[in-house]
């Protein structure tokens, strides 16, 4: 999964808050650890951050120059 710049990814959720703000979607920040080069999933939803802090190699990446993306979760179906 590419990283995007932290601008573009703001703007693009943006367009879905309605959504998020209704609980119909729920979004995780990922990143790539400039360390180790794992792919990073965030644990907070909904919330995008400025630094993303690896939990297993402990580095700190600023996600304002190396970029990031999300992972979405959308309900589909379900009680009304």
């Amino acid at each position: 999964m590419a990283d995007h710049s932290l601008a573009e990814c703001d703007a693009t959720l943006s367009k879905h808050l309605d959504e998020i703000k209704a609980g119909r979607m729920t979004f995780y920040q990922t990143w790539t650890c400039f360390k180790c080069k794992q792919r990073v999933t965030g644990n907070t939803p909904n919330k995008l951050f400025i630094m993303g802090h690896h939990e297993d190699c402990g580095f700190v990446t600023d996600l304002q120059k190396a970029g990031c993306n999300y992972l979405l979760h959308v309900q589909i179906g379900g009680k009304s």
